[in-house]
């Protein structure tokens, strides 16, 4: 995957670099107003070994938060979250350290502070450089784009997105045909000049628009194949050439279904998670169960108590068949959102976003995603994971397996609390939903992570605090 994500390489080491400048600063900053000046270069050396800690936690967490990526909508929310999960792990690392040496590496007071003047200016930092920085044309990416048919204008749509960070500007759209020589036309699509050239001529091209990546948006699996001597060689030459399907995965975070085959199946599930990557993300789901074990009591009694009082006759949890990984049955728990015998007479179908069968404490539940809690036990019976893609009903997995393609793909990894699609995509109730919802789950697949489930965990508290967004995209 790293292949074609090289165009943001210089973006994530600058930015890192700022975030370094930003705790260097912030340490100064706390030294002299804690101990004064005189103690500031004798404080900062001799605690080195803990600075150097603290910022590389800092930088790591930041980093597998995506703090250093591609923002296609600026969240300040996430900023924040991101910002916390990054002051408690580099806390946590301190800490341990501190035990292990059986020395205090950092003073409280000088620490304290030091994430204080961090913070202030890092947070001020990151969003003058989102909310302008990056919309200035010396910070946005030049792009050249090869073809001129409809897949390259939904890759002009892609990257013209007003809310994409940094901002993305295309010089030109390459139409490429057969032969003859290289001309601009007087053309336009949006503004943009397209250039036709043959297909010897489009590396030459390229080179001559100065861009700093090359998306390909052509239409043809043919005019392509005569082109990969040429994208070989600009991607050696150092610029960055994304195929229709890396520019999906970048820019969109999902894997079309259009796109792939048989063959690319074969060829991605070598990068799929592997069996050390399942167990280490299986040690985390029980970590982390039972670390809100306490919390996630509390508030599942407060819920129980709430349905009773609302429908004392009724029952206050619901139990429900599930598919789960490599196909296996399991029962999945959570408490009851609708009406009892919901499903009388009508069977397994896919509740609509106003469904009259859902009640009024329920549709609260399912905003926050309460009705879901009961779950963790799911989780710790390993049925389930935190993070994966939505367990679907047998019934429903039968008829969407006979009219999606890959759609069994999807139970290679346990099912999950929440997931990549369910973050993503709004609440789907019809087979073209569950197609573009596979879309997620197999990106998911294909770049699972720990960063990834961190990033999904994140947003998921998001929606549970706030409720569900309206445009998940």
């Amino acid at each position: 995957m790293a292949a074609h994500r090289s165009h943001l390489d210089t973006q994530i080491v600058w930015i890192a670099a700022l975030d370094a400048v930003c705790l260097a600063i912030g340490v100064v900053a706390a030294i002299y107003a804690r101990l004064g000046a005189d103690a500031l270069h004798e404080y900062l050396f001799t605690n080195l070994s803990g600075w150097i800690y603290l910022g590389i936690t800092i930088i790591v967490a930041n980093y597998v938060t995506g703090s250093y990526g591609l923002e296609i909508r600026l969240s300040r929310f996430n900023m924040v979250v991101n910002w916390a999960f990054s002051i408690c792990m580099a806390m946590l690392v301190v800490s341990a350290t501190s035990y292990a040496w059986l020395d205090t590496l950092l003073g409280r007071g000088v620490l304290v502070l030091t994430f204080c003047f961090y913070s202030v200016l890092w947070l001020s930092l990151r969003l003058l450089i989102y909310h302008y920085l990056f919309r200035t044309d010396t910070f946005c990416y030049r792009v050249a784009v090869i073809g001129a048919g409809d897949r390259a204008r939904e890759v002009l749509a892609t990257v013209e997105d007003s809310h994409l960070r940094p901002r993305h500007r295309v010089a030109a759209l390459v139409d490429v045909y057969p032969e003859g020589g290289a001309t601009a036309d007087g053309r336009e699509a949006g503004g943009i000049p397209i250039i036709r050239a043959p297909a010897q001529t489009v590396a030459a091209v390229v080179r001559s628009l100065a861009v700093d990546v090359v998306l390909i948006g052509l239409d043809r699996e043919d005019q392509l194949r005569q082109l990969y001597p040429q994208l070989r060689r600009l991607r050696f030459e150092g610029i960055p050439v994304l195929t229709p399907l890396n520019v999906a995965e970048v820019y969109t975070g999902r894997v079309p279904l259009g796109l792939i085959d048989e063959n690319w199946l074969m060829q991605a599930s070598l990068g799929f998670a592997s069996p050390v990557t399942m167990r280490f993300k299986r040690f985390l789901d029980v970590m982390l169960v039972l670390l809100s074990a306490v919390p996630a009591a509390v508030l599942g009694c407060a819920i129980a108590l709430l349905l009773k009082l609302s429908a004392p006759r009724s029952p206050v949890f619901y139990s429900q068949d599930r598919v789960g990984r490599f196909g296996r049955p399991f029962r999945i728990h959570k408490f009851r959102t609708m009406v009892p015998g919901a499903e009388r007479g009508v069977g397994a179908v896919w509740s609509p976003p106003e469904d009259p069968r859902v009640t009024t404490v329920g549709r609260f539940l399912r905003r926050y995603r309460l009705d879901e809690l009961p779950q963790l036990r799911n989780v710790l019976e390993g049925d389930m994971s935190l993070v994966g893609p939505r367990p679907e009903r047998p019934e429903l997995a039968a008829q969407l397996e006979k009219e999606i393609s890959c759609y069994r793909e999807r139970e290679n990894i346990p099912p999950g609390l929440t997931g990549w699609a369910q973050i993503r995509y709004p609440y789907g109730a019809t087979v073209e939903d569950a197609k573009a919802k596979l879309e997620y789950d197999m990106y998911y697949l294909q770049n699972l992570s720990f960063g990834l489930d961190l990033r999904i965990i994140l947003r998921t508290l998001r929606i549970v605090i706030f409720g569900m967004e309206r445009d998940m995209h």
